[in-house]
């Protein structure tokens, strides 16, 4: 798995666009918590593995700004 280690911490889009271009098949699962949903907008992959057919994106919501 690290020939995708520099994608951790990434915007989905950068980390699909990479993907795309690669011509990986790859799906992607959310993990969502239970507070300050409003404040959490921000996409960013936090694991990726690989599966049979291609790769699966772990990816978590963050704030986009350090209030």
């Amino acid at each position: 798995m690290n020939k995708y280690y520099n994608l951790l911490g990434l915007h989905i889009n950068k980390v699909e666009e990479f993907f795309k271009n690669q011509n990986i098949n790859y799906t992607i699962k959310a993990i969502k918590g239970r507070k300050d949903q409003e404040t959490l907008t921000v996409p960013r992959v936090i694991k990726i593995s690989e599966v049979d057919n291609g790769v699966e994106i772990l990816i978590t919501y963050f704030t986009d700004s350090l209030k």
